[in-house]
């Protein structure tokens, strides 16, 4: 009996001490030993209110008022906070010595990101000892390698969660300073160990677009250095499922991004269209070596067509240098152009395009000035609404009771031409458009405030041809071959267009039937064909028949 109420004592003193150890057991003075190390790692600042032992739910640690203070370049407040930090270590490792971190727990943490008025995120020099802010944005942020996740990972943690915590972006670049948050996040990291690969679970909900956000999956295996071997991940925004796999090593990555099917009306960004639009097959290939970004592969289905896009950029400047190369194929015009934009003239049709540019800056004033490329553009099949080109042709020359067609549309099986673009230009060449009463061909340039310079030569039919030249003394002018040929002057702007001949060529083709008569008549006379009584007569003969009297 004593001896049970020995052990019992025993244990209740045991169990005492125990409890009593938060109390008796000071961690504070710790702070000494490892807050430089953690800030160190992380370049900034770092302020503890207190650390205690804990020994329930686990045997561990907590911290309380952990506080990381922004970059001094940013203000004076600070770059993210902690309510609470535990960190829960193994029993048994820990009575043979060794400490193995169980699980650390992040209790509402508070992230404030901001990029300033260059451009320039508090975040760039994150982890980068000894380098000082930018003024200019002029090298993108090198990544660096002692990075939390190594942290974590030297560490050996089983898991790592956030438990609420908010996280605020503000771009102070842009002329109307924006803002969003991500909140009620939820993090779950298991399994981060040197060697092994990282499961991934993430959510948050994405203000003021009321966006749910999702990341799952994994990565790695962990290693010492930052390179990942491989890159699993499934990321929902809304309603719209990317798959993101890929790869780092060092400063380089190569990521691939896929989705079934993508919904405007389902992004989280403003777009310049005006109804939804669906791709469907989306497909992303990026690589990235420091600053410089590669577009392997930009494929999707849009529009009933097919486009695909390749081209590079570098990044870390306020105009980043970019260059690239487009192929369409296969795309309807009519429903594109009405997605995009409400104008008084359309056109539609089959498209396909081959179009090669480069830049610098993707403001309108950086284009206007930086903006050089040219290729070649092709629709089959269709039509521009909102004009028709015979019927405007028609009316210059005063003809009255010539059906040509729809009123306002104007028939088409095929339009192609040359581009080249520079200087806020875009020069047609080689222009060519087949329709059933005319071709048309020539070219001019469409400036990108939509000005309009355009010479057209409108080649009619036989049968329109003899029809008009029957009713109007003008375009007798314009025959040959039996056939009209009007130069038409295309002027205004791509909205509110404006039609006129070409006076100086008429004038020409005019001077072309006068001269060979003349030189007819001249011939004869020198020939001995032709009397000199008989020019007056023929005069008159080439008059009534350029101006019908």
């Amino acid at each position: 009996m004593k001896i049970l109420i020995g052990l019992g004592v025993t244990l209740v003193l045991l169990v005492g001490l125990v409890l009593l150890l938060p109390f008796i057991v000071d961690l504070n003075k710790y702070q000494d030993q490892y807050r430089p190390l953690i800030e160190e790692a992380l370049n900034r600042k770092v302020t503890l209110e207190g650390i205690r032992l804990t020994i329930w739910p686990r045997l561990g640690a907590r911290v309380t008022g952990f506080t990381v203070v922004e970059d001094p370049a940013f203000g004076g407040g600070p770059f993210a906070s902690l309510a609470l930090v535990d960190v829960g270590v193994k029993l048994m490792p820990l009575l043979s010595g060794k400490v193995e971190v169980e699980e650390i727990t992040l209790r509402e943490p508070l992230i404030t990101v901001i990029k300033n008025k260059n451009g320039v995120l508090n975040a760039s020099t994150l982890g980068r000892k000894g380098v000082a802010v930018p003024e200019k944005p002029s090298r993108a942020p090198v990544p660096s390698p002692d990075g939390p996740l190594k942290i974590l990972a030297l560490l050996a943690v089983d898991r790592v969660s956030i438990v609420g915590g908010k996280v605020t972006y503000r771009d102070m670049s842009q002329p109307q300073p924006v803002e969003y948050v991500l909140q009620d996040m939820e993090l779950l990291l298991q399994s981060v160990h040197l060697g092994e690969s990282p499961t991934l679970h993430f959510a948050t909900q994405v203000q003021p677009l009321n966006l749910p956000v999702s990341l799952d999956g994994n990565f790695g295996p962990l290693k010492e250095a930052t390179d990942l071997d491989a890159i699993n991940l499934q990321l929902a925004l809304g309603k719209t499922a990317f798959t993101i796999t890929g790869k780092t090593a060092g400063p380089q990555a190569a990521i691939t991004v896929t989705s079934p099917a993508i919904n405007t009306a389902n992004l989280p960004m403003t777009l310049p269209v005006k109804k939804p639009v669906e791709a469907k097959n989306f497909k992303l290939v990026v690589e990235t070596k420091g600053q410089a970004l590669a577009l392997r592969d930009l494929s999707l289905e849009l529009f009933g067509g097919t486009l695909a896009m390749q081209g590079g950029l570098v990044s870390g400047s306020v105009a980043p240098p970019f260059n690239g190369k487009l192929s369409l194929q296969g795309l309807q015009l009519g429903p594109a152009i009405d997605a995009v934009a409400e104008t008084p003239i359309s056109v539609s049709g089959t498209a396909g395009a081959d179009v090669s540019v480069k830049g610098q800056g993707f403001r309108i004033s950086d284009l206007t000035n930086t903006l050089e490329g040219g290729g070649h553009v092709a629709v089959k099949d269709g039509k521009i609404e909102g004009v028709n080109l015979l019927q405007e042709a028609v009316s210059i020359l005063k003809v009255a009771g010539i059906a040509v067609g729809e009123a306002k549309a104007t028939a088409f099986s095929t339009i192609e031409t040359d581009l080249a673009i520079t200087k806020g230009v875009v020069t047609l060449s080689n222009m060519l458009m087949d329709s059933h009463d005319f071709q048309a061909t020539g070219g001019g340039t469409i400036r990108f405030d939509h000005a309009l310079n355009m010479t057209v030569n409108l080649r009619l039919s036989e049968a329109l041809s003899q029809q008009i030249a029957g009713a109007s003394p003008v375009a007798r002018l314009a025959m040959k071959d039996r056939r009209l040929a009007l130069p038409l002057l295309i002027g205004g702007t791509l909205e509110a267009p404006t039609y006129g001949l070409d006076m100086k060529g008429l004038i020409g083709k005019a001077q072309e039937q006068i001269q060979k008569k003349v030189e007819e008549a001249v011939g004869g006379l020198l020939k001995g064909t032709t009397k000199p009584q008989d020019l007056e007569q023929e005069g008159r003969e080439l008059l009534k028949g350029l101006f019908g009297r």
